[in-house]
């Protein structure tokens, strides 16, 4: 059963959350055997589930054990639910079908979103006997700052601000599923490092990137062009770094092709894991 942590049963069973948080095969997302995420941001952010109003944790008890936990934040006037983190270490099928019971009692007509490593195969088929909807599947690339020098080719790139918003909402290219559409980056654009690549006075491709981490990148048209995409990937690159950011994150989806996950890789990412995005509507 599922049942809200006590402040006690959190400091209690960390060491084990985190644990089931190095593996893949029984974690989710946010990804912690990347090579890159500390323990101890692991443990802040687990603290900051508890005490946060718009958060919570659950232990998932079986028998009398716990065998893992759940996380999850909510967005109410968005009717938006997301995990943040499902450790378990056993009867993943039992747990996956016990919160989507606890989301459709709390949450009712919220839209749950569940992000998973694709190695995790037992959360993934109990999700899809569930019938959640798979939405994303993609590729986790990082990039470790090592203090190199990132040479950019900045002719033509302009910062993205409300003045000239219009120009990258003309190319930008939205899921209807994502949250992060143009309206509420504009919205939070204090939040966002966009950039806008010109040539001939006109705009051929964009990049968005928030907290360490590129969201989207497009081209005029919807047309992939290798030398556009180096230079926003590495407009933002240099600025992270600059920033003094130790690694930028990159997901490439599944359906924009091996074209471009070949060109993130050659720029010096490495793939750390395959990642799968499941909905389950409200």
């Amino acid at each position: 059963m599922l049942v809200k942590a006590t402040k006690d049963e959190i400091a209690q069973y960390m060491d084990f959350a985190y644990e089931l948080a190095l593996d893949q095969t029984k974690s989710g997302y946010p990804l912690w055997s990347d090579g890159v995420s500390p323990k101890e941001q692991f443990v802040e952010r687990v603290w900051k589930s508890y005490e946060s109003e718009d958060r919570d944790l659950l232990l998932f008890v079986v028998d009398g054990a716990v065998e893992g936990w759940i996380q999850f934040f909510f967005i109410e006037e968005d009717r938006y639910l997301q995990t943040n983190g499902f450790l378990i270490r056993s009867h993943t099928d039992q747990v996956v079908s016990e919160f989507l019971e606890y989301a459709r009692a709390h949450f009712a007509g919220y839209d749950l979103y569940l992000g998973f490593p694709k190695r995790n195969t037992q959360a993934i088929a109990a999700l899809e006997k569930s019938n959640c909807r798979l939405i994303q599947e993609a590729y986790h690339n990082i990039y470790r700052f090592d203090g190199s020098e990132i040479p950019v080719d900045a002719d033509g790139i302009v910062r993205v601000t409300e003045a000239n918003f219009d120009a990258f909402r003309a190319i930008h290219q939205s899921d209807p599923e994502t949250y992060w559409n143009a309206g509420r980056m504009l919205q939070a654009l204090d939040e966002w490092l966009i950039f806008l690549l010109y040539r001939d006075d006109s705009p051929v491709g964009y990049v968005c990137s928030r907290n360490g981490e590129i969201f989207d990148l497009g081209f005029r048209d919807d047309q992939f062009d290798a030398a556009v995409f180096a230079i926003l990937v590495k407009v933002v690159l240099r600025d992270l770094q600059a920033a003094g950011y130790r690694h930028m994150i990159f997901f490439v989806d599944d359906e924009e092709g091996e074209e471009r996950q070949n060109a993130v890789l050659s720029l010096g990412f490495t793939c750390v894991s395959k990642y799968v995005l499941y909905l389950k509507k409200g």
